[in-house]
């Protein structure tokens, strides 16, 4: 009797070791988390997804495809009784001790102000969610920073605004190889009279086609003046979906802007 019940308890022991984990289910809340849930979570861990997943901005779009998706509202969330909401910027700050209260836990994603910022925001939320070694595995894949090219570049937008130090894209600038030629602090206005005494041979532009906001064509990028400029120089468009949220994504920009200037 004793061997039999021995040979049971070692039975139920190697069917535990053999059973996969439990993972937690999961909601994202805005496109940002997107990225980070469907890079790192199981397909079947992913109750839903923000609706704004599978937009042309959202890198990961095709991987959402299938997915649930769900608006930023607590009630709507609450309703599909996720075990964690992930979120970057969606949603109301204020509902997160609500979600708390009804045993959902949240997971916030850290701000990344440089390309190497984004490695921790990825080990944090991995972490957060059970899927360290996934993390380890985009890290890993990663590219590293470009050799220095000597040139400088000057980052454009429709609105006329462009990044100076301090910046993610000036991060993203330094691992492809390059300088700011903006020398000015955070978000900065196009100086169009500066630009015209000493034009940039080399302009890396972002979100032109995606302006929608006929205000746009008032702003100084519109101006003949600077469509002149941009005419004499190289410019480099970038890829909007890997630099529309502060994520591992901005290393591989990075290095598709050094390509482009081989």
């Amino acid at each position: 009797m004793k061997q039999g019940a021995a040979a049971f308890f070692l039975m139920a022991l190697a069917g535990f070791a053999q059973a996969e984990p439990v993972r937690s289910t999961l909601v994202s809340l805005d496109y940002c988390a997107d990225q980070f849930v469907l890079a790192l979570a199981d397909r079947e861990q992913i109750l839903a997804v923000s609706k704004d997943a599978g937009r042309r901005f959202s890198h990961l779009r095709e991987k959402a495809a299938g997915i649930p998706q769900v608006r930023a509202a607590a009630e709507d969330v609450i309703a599909l009784k996720p075990d964690v909401v992930v979120r970057s910027f969606g949603g109301d700050s204020r509902a997160l001790a609500f979600y708390e209260r009804f045993g959902i836990r949240t997971v916030q994603i850290g701000y990344a102000e440089d390309v190497q910022g984004t490695v921790d925001a990825l080990r944090a939320a991995a972490a957060e969610i059970g899927q360290g070694r996934r993390a380890e595995e985009l890290i890993a894949a990663m590219p590293g920073p470009a050799p220095d090219t000597g040139r400088s570049a000057l980052y454009v937008t429709p609105g006329g605004v462009s990044a100076g130090k301090g910046t993610m894209i000036g991060s993203i600038m330094a691992a492809a190889g390059l300088s700011n030629a903006n020398t000015g602090e955070g978000w900065t206005d196009l100086p169009l009279e500066r630009l015209v005494q000493s034009p940039p041979a080399l302009m890396l532009t972002a979100f032109f086609g995606f302006d929608d906001d006929a205000t746009d064509h008032w702003s100084v990028s519109r101006h003949p003046v600077m469509q002149r400029l941009m005419q004499g120089a190289q410019v480099v468009a970038m890829n909007e979906a890997r630099i529309s949220c502060p994520a591992w994504l901005v290393a591989e920009e990075a290095q598709a802007i050094a390509q482009a200037l081989q």
